[in-house]
């Protein structure tokens, strides 16, 4: 399956921790000796690298390269594990051998399992053992005891994959693979211990090489150059899930969701890299180029044909990644939609002022203001994130004044106040989250349900509840760390982290079954400090028995599209939590058409969801409507509550952090 995590966007959209980078080896070693005094003196423990983290990076190394335990055997394993306390002063030191020499043995062992399989693809060997089923999610199982183990689990692998792909295009994929790897330098080995020492402080902490820091840089400017699709690589094989409507992709109609692509050529020439085993950031890379330029796809359709695609670079503009607003007419009145995607800000144009989250949001405020709406839904489904300056001031638009978000850090504890600019919503306010919610995606929430300002509907949040900042590093132009720096609080004193926002009303969405936080490696614990007086701005937490109560009647009142909704979210989260997929064709058959539905519902929500004017493709936007409609009902056309007025406008205070 294809669609379960949010795939990144060719020229568009892609954040990355680890990449293969250009340093030479001495830079390297004075990039680690920074790193650590920036850990030191800037990271939310203020630890230097230790034993500890040196256990932590150990494993983190050993993922990097085998993170399935199909490659490394058990006693290479053994064999590292004797400098497992060692990494924090190896690091300290700038001495990158053992990352090499990990490596090498990992290149060592790929080259003996790429030959198994393709004797084993050709007929030359008999299959290892006769299973029923292949685990493909190894990472908690221990790594093979020697040679005739590990050809047993790839014996599973090759059964399960020629299910679904010719033993060509298997060969093909691991030959590609492994020259991939071969071609790799040092500095790969290099990066990856740089990632697994930093990564072992938090699951946000992570080294920006150049390239990497760039396009964090780009997703905050919600525009780029590239072919305008989305993918997903999973053992070394990269799909495409979603092409981009007007991208150049879209218009050429000759790729669609579900083909594979093979190769790349980033010139147009017929000097063609093969994409196997490559990394998201060389991914994009790729794709990546000046608008107007040629690129030519190799692809490889579902029905096995494969075909040579050449279109010209455009700039894409990722119009869903920028607020916007609509009307919607039901029996209780008008009421209003606002989509925020993400927290964005961006440099001034010539002749013009800087693009933020905070001022499209207010324009689109004034819009429903103006068109006489008696409520909003305010949809922060997939909000990952991203300007903590203007998360603050968009809630200063929903309330008053008072504190709007806390936070601890380099000046301690600090409550963060709404920031002026006036409030430019004053009705009924639903708020719609979904587990893919982060970050600020969650302090915005958080607040309003707090202060009593709306009402939250949707799946529990991510939980990311910690502080980042972009650290330049002077050892490499252009690289810095993304460190975690605090933690953020709600004003009632319970941190965000791991436990995220529970919803006033659970309304499950299509990704409820992601883990969120917890899912990532080493996240910072739960914890709270003491609340911050406030007063509450509003009671629509008040109608909350009521509107649940009328939501659940709703629902199980037999609506089919609900109905449907529900039975793909099972399926959804079924195929996330599956470690195994079974080796007989018929059974098979049955879970790829399971599958494919789900599949199709993601693309489908792509193209036709997060638009109240077709709300029944969008059954959990269409319920949120319904619950918004009740409580304008229930509010009987109360305004917003006068408050005092908002806090000395702080705008810019908190412009170097992130929450994403």
């Amino acid at each position: 399956m294809s669609a379960l995590r949010p795939a990144a966007l060719f020229g568009a959209v892609a954040v990355v921790c680890l990449c293969a980078g250009a340093e030479t080896n001495g830079v390297s070693a004075e990039l680690s000796r920074e790193i650590g005094h920036v850990l030191e003196e800037m990271h939310m423990t203020r630890r230097a690298p230790d034993d500890f983290i040196s256990r932590r990076a150990f494993t983190n190394l050993l993922d990097a390269c085998d993170a399935r335990h199909m490659v490394f055997l058990a006693g290479d394993v053994a064999e590292f594990a004797k400098t497992r306390d060692k990494l924090d002063d190896m690091f300290k030191a700038g001495d990158f051998s053992f990352a090499r020499r990990v490596r090498e043995r990992y290149r060592m062992r790929l080259k003996e399992c790429t030959a198994f399989a393709t004797n084993a693809l050709a007929g030359a060997l008999h299959p290892v053992g006769n299973p029923s089923a292949y685990v493909f999610d190894r990472s908690h199982e221990p790594w093979p005891q020697d040679d005739a183990a590990r050809d047993a689990i790839w014996s599973a692998r090759l059964a399960s994959e020629a299910l679904v792909r010719p033993a060509s295009s298997l060969v093909r994929s691991y030959a590609d693979a492994l020259e991939t790897e071969m071609k790799r330098g040092e500095d790969a080995a290099d990066e990856d211990f740089i990632m697994s020492v930093v990564s072992a402080y938090d699951a946000h902490t992570i080294y920006l090489s150049p390239k990497t820091h760039g396009l964090l840089e780009a997703q905050l400017k919600l525009s780029l150059c590239g072919v305008g699709a989305q993918w997903t690589a999973k053992d070394g094989v990269v799909v495409f899930t979603r092409l981009i409507p007007g991208g150049p992709l879209s218009k050429d109609g000759r790729v669609a969701a579900g083909d594979r692509l093979v190769a790349v050529s980033s010139n147009g020439d017929g000097a063609f890299t093969r994409v196997a085993g490559l990394g998201d950031l060389e991914l994009v890379a790729l794709f990546s180029g000046k608008e107007g330029t040629r690129i030519s796809l190799e692809i490889e359709h579902a029905d096995g044909r494969c075909e040579v695609v050449t279109v010209k670079r455009e700039r894409i503009e990722v119009a869903d990644l920028a607020a916007s607003s609509q009307t919607v007419e039901t029996p209780a009145g008008r009421l209003g939609y606002l989509r925020l995607p993400s927290f964005y800000v961006t440099a001034p144009s010539k002749g013009g002022a800087p693009r933020s989250s905070s001022e499209d949001v207010r324009r689109e405020l004034r819009k429903l203001r103006e068109a006489g709406v008696k409520g909003v839904l305010f949809d922060l489904r997939g909000n990952s994130g991203g300007s903590l300056d203007d998360a603050v001031k968009i809630i200063g638009m929903f309330v008053g004044g008072g504190p709007a978000v806390r936070m601890t850090g380099h000046a301690g504890e600090v409550a963060l106040d709404v920031l002026g600019g006036g409030v430019e919503c004053d009705t009924p306010l639903v708020v719609l989250v979904s587990r893919e919610s982060a970050s600020a995606g969650e302090l915005v929430p958080a607040t309003l349900q707090d202060t009593g300002r709306a009402v939250v509907v949707g799946d529990r949040t991510v939980g990311k509840g910690t502080a980042q900042s972009v650290v330049p590093l002077e050892a490499l132009e252009g690289a810095a760390l993304f460190v975690t720096e605090g933690r953020f609080y709600r004003i009632t004193g319970g941190s965000t982290q791991l436990r995220g926002v529970e919803p006033d009303i659970a309304l499950p969405c299509f990704a409820s079954y992601w883990k969120g936080e917890e899912g990532f490696a080493h996240p910072v614990e739960w914890n709270e400090i003491a609340p911050v007086p406030f007063q509450k701005s509003w009671d629509m937490d008040r109608f909350v028995p009521e509107l649940r109560t009328a939501s659940l009647t709703r629902r199980a009142a037999g609506n089919a599209a609900w109905k449907r909704h529900k039975r793909l979210v099972a399926w959804a989260r079924e195929c996330n939590e599956r470690t195994s997929v079974p080796l007989s064709h018929d059974a098979r058959k049955a879970m790829r058409a399971r599958d494919d539905a789900v599949d199709a519902e993601f693309e489908r929500l792509e193209r036709e969801g997060f638009d109240p004017a077709h709300r029944v493709a969008d059954a959990a936007l269409d319920e949120a409507l319904n619950i918004l409609a009740d409580l304008v009902r229930l509010n009987a056309g109360r305004a917003l509550p006068k408050t005092q007025a908002a806090a000395l406008d702080g705008s810019g205070l908190f412009e170097g952090l992130n929450d994403d």
